[in-house]
């Protein structure tokens, strides 16, 4: 098997709960889920994000087995469930739990910055990093975020592509900069969304691009905070294997 294939496979397993053991004894994601969605609501209260359009997601299991998902408005008035089962594309362990994007994640595109203003080197006068659609295109004088996020490329071949961003940096507007809630961990978020091949949400043009508001509707499979964690960890070891 090739290393990328190799890879791949990986990935997937660490997506579906296959790549490490479930520990009893870790809080179930559902819970995390929750917290998230109750910090992401008191944000939305104080006008620091948008609120979801079509209202917050919620996804459950149901007494039938089945997975629905109802929509919570701003005003905390709860929609019909709705079944999603054609929508679930494969099992995952008792303790994870479904979501949506957009509810576990906040997603927003960087700034617009003029070529001549990015250096191709970095230096004492250009030592932020320039995050664009494929990764980092250069160096500049001054950051607009600062902190540990995934980057998603949003315009360009590669976009869906993700990176990791750390410190002080400058996200383009072709650079989704994700932002994890409460204590979700960020090594595990920049492999579930590069596992979800988001690159197959693009349009289909001469120039590829990704909406945020098409991204943010994507099922993503959760585990516990702990497992997450664990699976970085056993993907980074894999990849110091592949590496040597």
């Amino acid at each position: 098997m090739k290393a990328k294939d190799l890879r791949n496979s990986i990935l997937q397993m660490a997506v579906q709960g296959k790549l490490v053991p479930q520990d009893p004894a870790d809080e179930p994601a559902s819970v995390l889920v929750e917290r998230i969605r109750k910090e992401r609501a008191k944000l939305i209260k104080e006008k620091k994000i948008k609120a979801p359009r079509g209202g917050e997601s919620v996804i459950f299991r149901a007494s039938d087995g089945g997975h629905y998902e109802k929509r919570v408005d701003a005003r905390g008035r709860e929609g019909e469930p709705v079944c999603i089962d054609d929508e679930i594309p494969f099992e995952i362990p008792e303790s994870w739990a479904w979501s949506r994007i957009g509810t576990l994640f906040s997603m927003q595109a960087g700034k617009n910055i003029a070529a001549a203003r990015i250096s191709d080197t970095q230096d004492g006068d250009h030592p932020y990093p320039c995050f664009g659609g494929n990764g980092i295109r250069g160096y500049v004088k001054e950051s607009n975020r600062n902190g540990r996020f995934p980057i998603v490329g949003r315009q360009g071949a590669l976009c869906g592509c993700v990176n990791y961003a750390e410190g002080g940096f400058y996200a383009t507007e072709h650079a989704i900069v994700t932002t994890c809630f409460d204590k979700t961990d960020v090594g595990w978020a920049c492999l579930v969304l590069e596992a979800l091949n988001l690159n197959q949400y693009a349009t289909a043009t001469a120039q590829p691009g990704l909406a945020v508001s098409k991204i943010v509707d994507v099922l993503i499979p959760v585990p516990p905070i702990s497992e997450q964690a664990r699976i970085k960890e056993a993907y980074n070891a894999f990849q110091e294997l592949t590496n040597q």
